[in-house]
């Protein structure tokens, strides 16, 4: 028979199944298909199927085909068998196959394939494929498998795939007398021999395309049963070729002298897990399954996690980085391999420095990619001073998307890692714990960026950790409970031995911490702590270098152009010339760079869904910390009660300061920039942390961070979109929380700002005061806020003058800056003009340029501090005018104004006409207007129109005329102001009258009589405690509303500190009434009467002279 004469191997070949077997189970659902559609098939055809190459073959009961030499077959004689009617006819409705009978669908199978014959014309009988032994059925398994043949003569295998021919292995089986069959007696002989011949050199690629096609047959394999020794034949083969994939990782060299440099492992991990070269899921599990019992699959497998670390720091996201973040996540998805992968020396190396943590640790390098890396920056924003805005968003936008989307992975990868044990959590936290502790120079005042991380890098370092905190950010902050405030006394990852405290020293906050707490701290504690610390030197440190360099550019940019100017120098001499722009286009390159930089770190800051997350956590850090201060359960206890205890807790008072600090530089971030990514609940949160250490302030050492509070007020009462009160405006003007709170902290940190202790705090004050008076206008419309300020200066009198005091300094100031400035323009303007300007050398001309230009930039810089500071005296005048008209504020006041409408309407006003008034925004009737307003809203106060009489330096009744014929003709004030205006005039006159009359009555007073400091008659002398001083209390009351010391000798001193000298009053007002009596006496015994003054209060339209102290 022709089957006799077949060779064991072709009889093996002959038996081997198709490679695709499932494509039999296709025919047989095909043939089932087609029997309901047409009926049973005919019992002499066979089913089709498709072969390998997926060509349609007959089954294997056919008769195969014939030689070439034999005749074309013939077709079979026999009919087929007529197909029954089809099922679908049996379904229509009985009156329908009354009237047509219903036709059957009549699908012909193919017939059977015609039998083969002799020569002689006989069939020839059907052969029969003989039962298969299973030493047969391995050794063609391990063939297939290895792609291997023991025969010289065989090249290549049925489906065209080259074979390794085993020498080596065949001669062993010779010289044993045993057949050429493969077994797993030499397979491991057979493996080394073949990957010793490899395709390429490259043993492990070779060992691991064998692996796939074992784990393929072992599943697609038909076992008789669980018994079945086929199965334990696969395994087997399947845990030695496991173990000569790891050979060929970790000693390379047993198969050949071609050596790789690099772990085999990372090529092929880099690949798609789905193709031939990438690393399948079964590899893994077969791996993680035998890494207890084989410890250089360990070896191997974290090997290959640095190697792939390594190549990733040298690549950046205008490569391919995709690859080995999917590379990473395929190992990590198995616990027993990140358990390895955290105990390798490359995870979070003690001595690492810190600008390496990004290429020298093993996640470092996939943090590491960020568009804000210089290359990916000039990438997205090439030539960025050329482009237009569209062109920069739409490019930040894409970098948001980029970022965003491999943010994602990071963030899986993170918790992948902390999520596969409690070993594991504890090595991720340590990670980042190594990140923020090893970054506190990030935050120096000078920053060398050259010794730590990344901005990209600690960016993306924060916003994982925002995302691993979300599990504890619920709505509601029912977690918060879980927050421990003793985590920083139990050896906390976090490193604070050198932060600044919010409100301790150094001494103070270490020996609180010298007294550990008992008890271990959670996984929400140190994920909580490690977060806060990460914005600090992430996210807070990314703003603050951006800031810097817009900084830097514009001086750059300044620098470029001082070049530029000069190149005429240089034109003559090529030499030069050359070197002249070879610096020019140094310092161009270095403002492109500055400019993709900031284009792209704003496109990664400005990114809606991770400043939303990091609010929500800024959300849960400012409940946390009001807990803290004000000892109260809060949110459950509800509303926040101030004012804080007077006894500050030493857990609040030690903390880093930046625990605030975080705070006031985010939602500064997001008011500024994306106020309306703010939610309402985020708005009352942000109000009652401003307000709460606004209203106490010895709670908060920093002035900078108190500061920020106000700014953020300040950005959030901005207008926007369609809200004229900006995000915080509405909530600021209904909440019954700022209504009790809100004037007074702003009020105090407006006093306070006075003094900063900063070397800046002179024009600090200024910044401070301005956002504060936006704020206030803001509110002013709620009629609520006005009474509580009544109510508070009624009832803290003091403070309330502090305020005023302030207030009526800072008017005085910058309009004295502001006016004298415009002045300076008007005469240097008028110099520079001159012919006699001309004859100045060319460094006196450029003196008196540069001077100009700083006039100018004072007079625009205090005219917008004038604006707001007079409309801030105009409300506050209009509301409490007896706050402003107190002995102690009123004559300086009076005196200010006096002088400032001199300037308006006197001689010199010419003097304020300078070019181009709009550049400065200087409306001099505005102006006037503004004066002549606070003049009015006093202008029923007795003590007021005392003031002004009283000024000999400025006071003069032409300038009450010449305002009022300005009012009248160009500044166009109502009549009824008008009118106010003159009746003022008109009694400031009879009262300066009265004062003149009865100062020459009185003649020269006593020289003790007389204030040393004022050089007036004292009517309520007081004595200074250490100095023994004697001088007015009004006096010394107004002195130490701007410094609390005393003037004789600088001591410190309080106004409830001096002594009144009741002695001395009583004489002084003897003596004056005594002066007094004689002058009257004698000018009615020399027949004067009635030619006294007229009584103050009339022919005015206000009320009558108040002589009360109030």
């Amino acid at each position: 028979m022709a089957d006799s004469t077949m060779s064991d191997a072709d009889k093996v070949r002959e038996a081997t199944p198709a490679p695709d077997a499932h494509l039999a189970d296709i025919s047989k659902i095909r043939a089932k298909r087609l029997a309901k559609l047409g009926g049973a098939q005919s019992n002499g055809s066979s089913s089709a199927s498709l072969a390998p190459n997926g060509t349609a073959t007959q089954s294997s009961a056919a008769t195969p085909q014939s030689t070439a030499t034999s005749p074309p077959p013939q077709q079979s004689t026999k009919a087929p068998t007529e197909p029954k009617p089809s099922q679908f006819s049996q379904l229509g409705m009985k009156q329908e196959q009354e009237k047509k009978a219903a036709t059957p669908i009549k699908v012909r199978p193919r017939p059977a394939s015609p039998a083969k014959r002799n020569s002689d014309g006989a069939e020839r009988p059907r052969s029969q494929r003989e039962p298969e032994n299973l030493e047969t059925w391995q050794d063609r398994n391990l063939r297939s498998i290895f792609r291997v043949t023991l025969r010289p003569e065989e090249v290549k295998d049925a489906h065209g795939h080259p074979l390794l021919f085993l020498g080596s292995t065949r001669q062993d089986l010779n010289d044993e007398n045993a057949p050429f069959l493969l077994n797993n007696t030499v397979l491991e002989g057979a493996i080394t021999e073949a990957a010793s011949q490899a395709p390429g050199g490259k043993p492990f690629e070779y060992l691991l395309a064998c692996f796939k096609r074992i784990s393929r047959g072992i599943r697609g394999t038909k076992y008789s049963g669980a018994d079945d020794p086929k199965r334990d034949i696969l395994k087997e083969t399947r845990r030695l070729c496991m173990s000569y994939c790891v050979f060929a990782v970790t000693m390379p060299e047993m198969f050949g002298e071609n050596v790789p440099s690099t772990n085999p492992l990372v090529d092929h991990l880099l690949s798609d897990p789905e193709c031939d070269s990438g690393i399948c899921t079964d590899f893994l599990d077969e791996a993680s399954t035998r890494m207890d019992e084989d410890e250089s699959i360990s070896t191997a497998l974290v090997g290959a996690a640095e190697d792939l670390s390594r190549r990733l720091a040298t690549v950046d996201m205008n490569g391919d980085y995709q690859s080995y973040v999917r590379g990473l996540m395929n190992l990590i998805r198995y616990p027993k391999i990140v358990e390895a992968i955290t105990h390798s020396s490359m995870w979070a190396p003690a001595d690492v420095e810190p600008q390496d943590i990004e290429t020298k640790t093993l996640l470092g390098p996939f943090f590491r990619l960020s568009p804000m890396q210089l290359e990916v920056a000039q990438s997205y924003f090439s030539a960025p001073r050329t482009r237009d805005r569209n062109f920069i968003t739409s490019a930040q936008n894409a970098v948001r998307l980029t970022l965003r989307n491999h943010q994602l992975l990071l963030f899986q990868i993170a918790r992948s890692i902390a999520g596969s044990n409690a070993q594991c959590k504890e090595a991720m936290l340590d990670w980042f714990a190594l990140c923020v502790n090893k970054n506190h120079k990030k935050r120096a005042m000078r920053v060398d960026y050259k010794t730590v991380s990344g901005d990209g890098f600690m960016v993306n370092v924060t916003v994982v950790l925002d995302q691993l905190c979300e599990p504890f950010m619920d709505a509601s902050f029912s977690k918060i409970d879980k927050i421990d405030v003793d985590y920083l006394r139990r050896k906390p990852r976090v490193d604070i031995s050198d932060e600044t405290k919010i409100n301790a020293d150094q001494k103070a906050a270490d020996e609180f911490y010298a007294r550990p707490a008992e008890g271990t701290s959670g996984f929400t504690s140190e994920i909580f702590f490690l977060t806060v610390a990460a914005h600090h030197y992430g996210t807070e440190a990314a703003q603050t270098r951006m800031a810097t360099m817009k900084k830097s550019v514009k001086r750059y940019e300044q620098d470029l152009e001082t070049f530029e100017a000069d190149r005429h120098k240089y034109l003559n001499d090529p030499r030069y010339l050359a070197r002249f722009e070879e610096h020019v286009s140094k310092i161009k390159q270095q403002v492109d760079d500055m400019h993709s930089t900031i284009h792209a770190t704003n496109g990664v800051l400005l990114d809606d869904l991770n400043q939303a997350r990091s609010m929500q956590f800024m959300r849960l850090v400012i409940v946390w910390l009001l807990r803290l201060a004000s000892r109260q359960n809060l949110p459950k206890s509800g509303e926040l009660h101030l004012p804080l205890p007077a006894d500050q807790p030493d857990v609040f008072r030690c903390l880093p300061e930046y625990f605030l600090e975080d705070i006031v530089e985010n939602f500064k971030f997001i008011t500024r920039n994306i106020p309306h990514i703010m939610t309402p609940q985020q708005c009352d949160e942000i109000i009652q942390i401003c307000v709460a250490f606004l209203r106490n302030t010895e709670y908060v050492k920093n002035p900078g961070v108190k500061s920020g509070l106000v700014t953020i007020l300040f950005f959030g009462v901005q207008p926007m979109h369609n809200s004229k009160t900006g995000m915080l405006g509405d909530l600021l003007i209904g909440s019954p929380f700022a209504h009790k709170h809100l004037l007074h902290a702003l009020m105090r940190f407006y006093i306070e700002a006075e003094s900063t202790g900063t070397h800046t705090q002179f024009y600090d004050k200024f910044n401070i005061r301005f956002e504060i008076f936006q704020v206030i206008k803001c509110i002013w419309a709620n009629t609520m806020y006005r009474e509580n300020l009544a109510r508070e200066a009624a009832i803290n009198t003091d403070f309330f003058v502090q305020f005023v005091n302030m207030i009526v300094n800072d008017v005085t100031f910058v309009l004295d800056e502001s006016l004298s400035s415009f002045t300076k323009i008007h005469e240097l303007t008028k110099e520079l003009a001159s012919a006699a300007f001309s004859a100045l050398s060319e460094d006196e001309r450029k003196e008196k340029t540069e001077l100009l230009e700083d006039q100018k930039g004072k007079a625009k810089s205090y005219m917008g501090l004038t604006r707001e500071s007079m409309e801030t005296l105009i409300l506050f005048t209009e509301t409490l005018p007896e706050a402003f008209t107190m002995p102690e504020i009123v004559q300086r006041l009076a005196d200010m104004l006096d002088y400032n409408l001199d300037i308006m309407v006197g001689d010199k006003r010419t003097n304020l006409r300078v070019d181009n008034a709009d550049e400065y925004k200087f409306n001099p009737r505005a102006l006037l207007t503004d004066i002549v307003k606070v003049f009015i809203n006093l202008s029923g106060r007795a003590r007021f129109v005392q003031a002004i009489a009283k000024d000999g330096r400025s006071y003069k009744p032409d300038n009450f005329t010449k305002a009022a014929d300005l009012m009248r003709n160009k500044v166009y004030m109502s009549p009824l102001e008008i009118q106010t205006w003159t009746q003022l005039g008109d009694r400031v006159a009879l009262v300066k009258a009265e004062e003149e009359e009865e100062e020459a009555d009185l003649g020269e007073p006593p020289e003790e009589f007389m204030d040393p400091l004022m050089a007036d008659l004292m009517t309520d002398p007081v004595i200074l405690p250490i100095s023994r001083q004697v001088v007015d209390r009004s006096t010394i009351r107004s002195h130490l509303l701007s410094d609390p010391n005393d003037p004789f000798n600088r001591t410190p001193l309080k106004i409830a500190d001096v002594l009144p000298d009741d002695e001395l009053r009583g004489r002084i007002q003897a003596w004056r009434a005594e002066r007094l009596a004689v002058k009257r006496a004698e000018k009615e015994g020399g027949g004067g009467g009635g030619g006294g003054v007229a009584a103050v209060g009339g022919g005015g339209g206000g009320e009558a002279m108040d002589t009360s102290q109030g």
